[in-house]
């Protein structure tokens, strides 16, 4: 083999290369921008269970209120809560 016939099979494999580095390249950016989509659904689900989670809470305050005859044990639950939410709070603050 002479030394042109070299040198142009060094230059196909070394374009060969680049095009394959290329297309892997593009299809990590895929990958990654795929990632990216993926952890804000996570974090827009996390936001929702705890919405749920909130609502749930609620609905049942409001139950214990339809059966609760006795005023003290409604006004402890109810400052319960709002200690529960000021928590909450604070912490989201931080």
């Amino acid at each position: 083999m002479s030394y042109t016939d070299r040198l142009d099979r060094i230059i196909q494999r070394t374009r060969r290369l680049a095009n394959e580095s290329a297309t892997r390249e593009a299809a990590l950016r895929l990958v990654r921008d795929e990632n990216q989509k993926l952890k804000l659904q996570i974090d827009n689900q996390a936001a929702t269970i705890e919405d749920l989670n909130n609502k749930i809470k609620i609905i049942k305050l409001a139950q214990s209120i339809e059966n609760s005859e006795d005023i003290t044990t409604l006004k402890r639950k109810i400052n319960e809560y709002i200690r529960e939410i000021d928590n909450s709070i604070a912490l989201l603050n931080d």
